[in-house]
């Protein structure tokens, strides 16, 4: 269940669109907001004392954007309950990490710019480091996305044993919506045929004999490049949000090489959620 939600902001196009994402899933399940604003004071200041008005600036920027979203007839003010943390700090993603756990956030929600050159430069910094150092799910939301609902989901799994926790969390997302939840594995032509057919009838059977939704389908895509097996799908399938789970050793360690979540988070123009899960063992390496 979705009881808090960590909103990070620094009042630009794509955080704005990430607050109307967590809006609406607030709206859905009556979770709380907590918006976050981090502000850095350089080393030659930080001994004057604390500007609390500024701080209190910086409070009403965060919530005039807030009310400049609940305007909209789509949602009910009096439904959203939220408050607002504005600090400063010196690392953005270690203070967002930080504040997610002092308050038992159960979801982070983040904006990225979803493009190339210097976006990627920016998002890499930001939102991607929080998904590798935080241990709740990640909502990253490009800056494009427009649809507020899910109701087409693509999973994207390589067998692991976790997997089947990190379904459980998107079931839950799932039911909000009633969508549709597709089990993606792409065969790169790395392993013998037969045996990713044999994996995933063994995989299809475990997550329908443990997942407790009945919307969920199963297919294996050939395709000898994964991010672009990926892609296509997402394109072709008119997918609402990609959803995967990260393990530090395989998903982080490498910038542009197999690390799939890397690149969908740098080039989708869809929602994408992240799930961090134990180590386990491997059938193949993401």
């Amino acid at each position: 269940m979705i009881k808090t939600i960590l909103v990070p902001t620094d009042y630009s196009k794509n955080a704005h669109n990430a607050v109307r994402y967590a809006v609406e899933l607030a709206h859905l399940t009556g979770a709380k907001i907590t918006f976050f604003h981090s502000y850095y004071l350089p080393i030659y200041v930080k001994n004057i004392p604390k500007d609390t008005a500024a701080e209190a600036g910086l409070r009403k920027e965060v919530s005039e954007t807030l009310d400049a979203i609940l305007k909209d007839k789509k949602y009910a003010a009096s439904d959203i309950k939220y408050d607002i943390i504005v600090k400063d700090g010196s690392s953005t993603v270690n203070e967002i990490v930080g504040i997610a756990k002092e308050i038992a956030a159960d979801m982070i929600v983040m904006g990225t710019k979803g493009s190339t050159g210097v976006g990627e430069v920016i998002f890499g910094s930001n939102t991607h480091d929080v998904i590798e150092k935080t241990e709740i799910p990640v909502l990253a939301i490009p800056i494009k996305a427009a649809s507020l609902e899910f109701k087409n989901i693509v999973f994207a799994t390589n067998y692991h044993f976790n997997d089947f926790n990190a379904l459980d969390d998107l079931v839950l997302i799932a039911k909000l919506f009633d969508s549709r939840i597709t089990v993606l594995h792409i065969d790169d032509g790395e392993m013998i045929h037969d045996f990713e057919y044999s994996m995933l009838d063994t995989f299809h059977l475990q997550v329908t004999e443990k997942a407790d939704y009945p919307n969920i389908h199963f297919q294996l895509l050939e395709n000898k490049n994964v991010f672009e097996g990926l892609q296509d799908f997402i394109h072709h399938n008119e997918i609402d949000l990609l959803a995967l789970s990260s393990r530090k050793k395989v998903l982080y360690n490498r910038l542009f090489g197999k690390s799939i979540s890397r690149k969908m988070a740098y080039h989708a123009d869809i929602p994408l959620m992240i799930f961090k899960i134990a180590e386990d063992d491997e059938i193949t390496d993401f």
